[in-house]
């Protein structure tokens, strides 16, 4: 099954001058920073990004298959509460082709950041049946009703007059 190797790599570059025809396993950790991956204000990496990766030759050992995953935890905020939550980063489908790759250098780092890019969710939600912060002032209803008009709970509409955008109602159009 091939050489299972745990070394330390700055970024993911590996030269590919004597991989063996059974391929090769990679594991390790890498620093977010590696990957150009900055925390934001509603999305920090709490652990180093995990990689689990099989390297191996393919087209008469002209080119090579990088297949594998990655993982990492995050601690996120909800869109609709705002609370912050722990989120698990996870893809198990990193699969990329590099034609000719025998005799160089390559470098994963890129593709490897466009996977987790692409596996971090638009919208962070702590559960499907979150109930957000109620439009008038602002409870978290997870925790409990708030003392607001039920009728403004329960349609999600803010009264017109503590609307900011009850004045567009009034503007005359043609």
């Amino acid at each position: 099954m091939g050489e299972y190797s745990r070394q330390p790599v700055k970024g993911l570059q590996f030269d590919l001058l004597d991989l063996a025809p059974e391929g090769k396993t990679l594991s390790g950790d890498l620093d977010c920073a590696e990957f150009d991956l900055d925390d934001l204000p509603r999305r920090t990496f709490t652990s180093p990004i995990h990689y689990q990766l099989r390297l191996t030759p393919i087209n008469g050992g002209h080119d090579l298959l990088v297949q594998g995953n990655l993982s990492s935890q995050l601690t996120v905020v909800c869109d609709r509460c705002d609370e912050p939550f722990a989120w698990e980063l996870f893809t198990d489908e990193v699969c990329h082709e590099y034609e000719n790759a025998f005799g160089t250098t390559i470098d994963l780092t890129d593709d490897l950041r466009e996977d987790i890019l692409m596996t971090i969710p638009q919208q962070f939600l702590c559960n499907e049946e979150c109930l957000g912060l109620c439009p008038t002032c602002g409870k978290n209803l997870n925790q409990g009703p708030c003392d607001c008009d039920d009728t403004v709970e329960a349609s999600g509409e803010v009264p017109d007059e503590t609307n900011p955008w009850s004045q567009l109602d009034q503007l005359p159009l043609p």
